[in-house]
């Protein structure tokens, strides 16, 4: 998740250009585990903001 933040200690977000840019750089592979980790209740819930970002340019799958 590192590089969808500003802060070693990820509590401010890259703005929406960077966080697309960041998720584009990814494989799909690891997009779809993090779509998975963000359909997870207990995963989504303490990442609520960053998960809502991952379900905008992945889809809800």
């Amino acid at each position: 998740m590192q590089p969808f933040f500003t802060d070693a200690s990820m509590k401010t977000m890259k703005s929406d250009a960077d966080f697309k840019a960041a998720w584009g750089a990814m494989s799909k592979d690891k997009q779809d585990a993090m779509k998975k980790e963000c359909n997870d209740a207990a995963m989504s819930k303490p990442h609520a903001e960053f998960c809502v970002k991952v379900h905008e340019l992945g889809g809800n799958s």
